[in-house]
């Protein structure tokens, strides 16, 4: 999400003031441009007997680039003004911003109902509502032309996989399979946001972190198409086999994944549902298996990739396929109460390998 700065300055004001009803705000100011290192507002406020000031930073987007730059800025204010208490105020922001915000104890407020301040006695946060729509003037990026989308991610994921690397635009092309003006575009956004930087030698990474996050936020955001079936088991390993064994038989296509895909990665993992990509529902073998479709009650999960290149990536572990790591820790991330902390631990494990 994006806006004008201007047009996000103004509906900014107001919404504070309904946010921080309790408050008793006596004024915005707002610095004139061109004025250096001074934030785009510094609001005075009441609570009971307590004044308060707080001094917000205002940006067109929530990337983490962004957000370091308000921070850096403000605190370069606070030197002279330490009792200010900092708040970045962008159209959305995502959970790697939200960690830079904790970091720096920041606060934060965006136009789709994320808020957090903690200052003194007041203590605020909210979360954004599930399908609240962001105001009209806030401007969504095309499915199609977004960072992130199926395609573009394969650029994400060649950066990630070497994060020391120098890379040229060609290289991406022949390393992706995409069109040279499908990577010249997408490198372009990665640019603007501050994801890579473009050197005399090439593109480098700015912050691997930003960059993973960003695209497993807009990852968990994204309709996967799937079916769920049961399957009688006693033991979700011996399941994982017997469905490994019957699809290379039939010559489909696979590749496990979420915490079945970690079981194979870490042996030691538990599990009790059995993930899976396949290159088509039609070709699961159903009745073979004597699988049944399933509501409730499932132990069997099938997704149909969005990208025929995840198939492709995928490495053989104990004679089964299994999605690639980057690709394990995004659906793992998906599921936050099963599968956190497998792939916080698989991140890990990434990190030791390239960094």
């Amino acid at each position: 999400m994006y806006a004008s700065e201007k047009q996000f300055a103004s509906w900014f004001k107001t919404e504070f003031v309904r946010q921080v009803s309790f408050l008793k705000v006596e004024g915005f100011k707002q610095q004139p441009p061109g004025v250096e290192c001074a934030p785009d507002f510094i609001i005075t406020a009441m609570h009971g007997n307590d004044r308060y000031c707080f001094i917000v930073e205002i940006k067109r987007a929530g990337y983490p680039q962004y957000i370091r730059s308000a921070i850096a800025s403000m605190e370069t204010y606070r030197k002279n003004h330490p009792d200010c208490y900092p708040i970045v105020a962008v159209p959305r922001i995502g959970e790697q911003g939200k960690k830079i915000c904790e970091q720096y104890k920041v606060g934060y407020f965006d136009a789709t109902g994320n808020v957090k301040i903690v200052s003194g006695s007041i203590a605020i946060e909210k979360e954004c509502p599930r399908g609240k729509p962001a105001p009209l003037f806030i401007k969504t990026e095309n499915q199609r032309q977004t960072l992130f989308s199926p395609k573009a991610s394969r650029i994400t994921k060649c950066i990630l996989s070497q994060p020391d690397r120098k890379w040229f635009q060609k290289d991406l092309v022949a390393a992706t399979g995409l069109s040279k003006g499908m990577v010249s575009r997408i490198v372009a956004r990665l640019s603007e946001a501050g994801y890579i930087i473009k050197e005399e030698k090439g593109l480098v990474i700015s912050n691997f972190d930003d960059l993973l996050s960003a695209w497993a936020d807009t990852y968990a955001k994204r309709r996967q198409a799937v079916r769920r079936y049961y399957i009688w088991s006693q033991d979700p390993r011996k399941l994982m086999r017997s469905i490994a064994e019957k699809l290379k038989q039939k010559n489909v296509r696979y590749a496990f994944t979420q915490e079945a895909g970690a079981s194979l990665v870490a042996p030691f993992s538990t599990f009790e549902i059995v993930s899976l990509y396949i290159e088509s529902f039609d070709k699961f073998p159903a009745i073979s298996l004597s699988a049944e479709e399933a509501r409730r009650g499932f132990n069997v999960i099938l997704f149909e990739p969005v990208d025929a290149e995840l198939l492709k990536q995928a490495r053989s572990i104990n004679n089964m396929r299994v999605v690639d790591d980057f690709q394990l820790y995004l659906d793992l991330m998906e599921n936050p109460l099963r599968g956190k902390k497998q792939a916080e631990h698989l991140l890990s494990a990434i990190q030791k390998k390239l960094l």
